[in-house]
């Protein structure tokens, strides 16, 4: 196909004032031609466009992000695809960019917090009308989402590259935003000429966490095997080991040091996503001897270490954002 440089409608947005000021062009694949269908790639996971692209947006530089709503349990992203385009046989089949992901507490709902980037290539791009998916895994990347609703996108540095958007009817509009420095933010839903995209040719494969604890003598499995706990002890003697564990309830439990009558420790884990989006921590103990309590969420392995110093009453532990992991 043949697009020449007079079908480019540029659009110019007014944000805040940046370092460089980007330059956006949105195409869209003239009726009758040929269109390309999305792969499969991602496709176990969120997807918000309709599978089929005839619109392509560029920016230069370009951070181009869309919020998405993950499933309960979500704790982490396996895998990002981002799919682009390019202008034209002239313009590099390669382009490097970055899988940026950001929190939802900009202001009015905005990007807020930058979260973390994975770096990565897309190859054999091909000329826009046609579109690829490029997949980049965020395994090992540490990333840790505060909770389940996170930006997701890319950002790149090339004004002959372009990344694929839908507009469809059937689309429903999610919050899309693009900007050119990751910090100020335009609505991209408004911001090309009134022919913004609804979705972008974004996609994600949640990692949904999996509790994997199982108890033993000396750790005890909470809130559905979700958190191990475990504990050790040290007196100036000296003695010292690990304390054996009994669960009381799927909340808690309690653990002992010399003698399973002598109860030493009590430990609680309560689920407050609901009212501050973290998981709480209580412990109380009957005991001045050193004691280190070690709280492990086995779904994202995140701890948090609780330590009693030597001689000391055993001061009560009331954590209430102990782990920002929810859900």
């Amino acid at each position: 196909m043949r697009l020449s440089i007079a079908a480019i409608a540029i659009a110019l947005l007014s944000w805040p004032a940046v370092a460089e000021e980007p330059t956006e062009f949105h195409l869209q694949v003239p009726a009758g031609e040929a269109v390309a269908e999305a792969s499969v790639d991602c496709a176990s996971g969120v997807a918000y466009d309709d599978g089929e692209f005839v619109d392509f947006y560029g920016l230069s530089p370009a951070f181009v992000v869309m919020k998405f709503d993950l499933p309960s349990g979500t704790s982490a992203l396996d895998q990002v695809c981002a799919c682009f385009s390019r202008m034209n046989e002239n313009a590099a089949s390669s382009l490097p960019f970055d899988v940026v992901v950001y929190d939802n507490d900009g202001s009015g709902g905005a990007p807020g917090r930058f979260l973390g980037s994975v770096a990565a290539v897309a190859n054999a791009i091909p000329v826009v009308g046609n579109s690829n998916f490029y997949n980049v895994s965020l395994a090992g990347s540490g990333i840790v989402l505060p909770d389940s609703s996170v930006y997701v996108g890319v950002h790149y540095n090339s004004a002959s590259h372009f990344v694929c958007g839908d507009r469809s009817v059937g689309t429903a509009q999610r919050p899309v935003y693009h900007g050119s420095d990751g910090v100020s933010w335009a609505n991209s839903a408004t911001g090309f000429s009134g022919s913004g995209p609804s979705a972008w040719g974004i996609r994600v494969d949640p990692a949904v966490g999996v509790a994997n604890c199982t108890p033993t003598l000396e750790e005890l499995c909470l809130d559905g095997g979700r958190f191990k706990v475990a504990a050790t002890f040290e007196t100036p003697f000296p003695s010292s080991g690990n304390a054996r564990a009994v669960k009381l309830t799927d909340e808690t439990g309690y653990f002992w040091f010399f003698n399973n009558t002598n109860v030493e420790v009590v430990v609680k884990i309560l689920d407050g996503c609901g009212y501050n989006n973290r998981y709480w921590v209580f412990a109380g103990g009957l005991t001045n001897v050193r004691t280190v309590i070690t709280v492990t969420d086995t779904t994202n392995g995140m701890v948090k270490t609780y330590v009693n110093p030597q001689g000391t009453a055993f001061a009560p532990v009331q954590d209430t954002s102990a782990f920002a992991t929810c859900p």
